[in-house]
């Protein structure tokens, strides 16, 4: 009779590990890493206005290093390993907690940093740097400016020579699609396409407080004001 109460004491126990070990894994897919994304933002605003400035069409990201302390896969007993046939309850329990420290593991490994290596996001921001050095006369004559949503926008149309003025609203746009481009890229890399609207965020706050000397930008309000 103990032997069976122990047995449904652990048979309990172990339905709580299942329970805390699929929550974890719920919650490595719903969790946005806003630290990790406004550090990834900073890094790339910085490197594109320091660029653009210098006349620079390159942005080196170093790569996302792989954790030293992750097994291989090959090397890596799974978690969910079909358990030998004198297996007991203690082993089983053994187990569904290694799955649930693996899960909670991988929220903070996914939190600590955001994957910006792709070719996909190489490649848009390259597009990026290169429109916003092309922009760079108007960004410096206060015609354009970068709004509080992580876009750019038509200040001043009387600040473009009349010949240019035309044209201005196009290459607005296309610098638009581009900057919306490299947040969905960044979202995508990462496996998370519903990211993109944070990360948005993210890069507008950072084009705002990181803006050079004479660039117009948008206050939460949305007024203009000049750095």
């Amino acid at each position: 009779m103990i032997g069976n109460s122990i047995r449904r004491g652990l048979a309990a126990l172990a339905v709580l590990a299942l329970s805390l070990s699929l929550a974890a894994c719920v919650t490595v897919n719903i969790y946005f890493p806003a630290a990790a994304a406004q550090k990834l933002a900073d890094q790339v605003v910085d490197q594109v206005y320091h660029a653009a400035q210098q006349g620079r069409v390159e942005i080196e990201t170093k790569p996302q290093a792989a954790s030293p302390t992750a097994p291989s896969a090959s090397a890596a007993p799974s978690a969910w390993q079909r358990p030998s046939r004198n297996f007991g309850p203690e082993q089983v329990l053994g187990y569904l907690g290694n799955a649930v420290f693996q899960s909670v593991s991988g929220t903070a490994r996914a939190a600590a940093d955001l994957n910006a290596s792709s070719p996909a996001v190489q490649a848009a921001k390259a597009s990026v740097e290169a429109q916003a050095r092309q922009l760079g006369p108007y960004f410096a004559s206060g015609a354009i400016g970068y709004t509080n949503d992580g876009l750019v926008a038509l200040r001043d149309a009387a600040a473009v020579p009349l010949a240019e003025r035309a044209s201005l609203p196009g290459l607005v746009s296309s610098y638009n699609s581009a900057l919306q481009n490299l947040y969905a890229q960044i979202a995508n890399a990462n496996g998370h396409p519903e990211w993109s609207s944070q990360i948005q965020e993210s890069f507008a706050k950072a084009w705002i407080a990181k803006a050079p000397a004479g660039y117009w930008v948008q206050g939460p309000n949305g007024q203009w004001q000049r750095k």
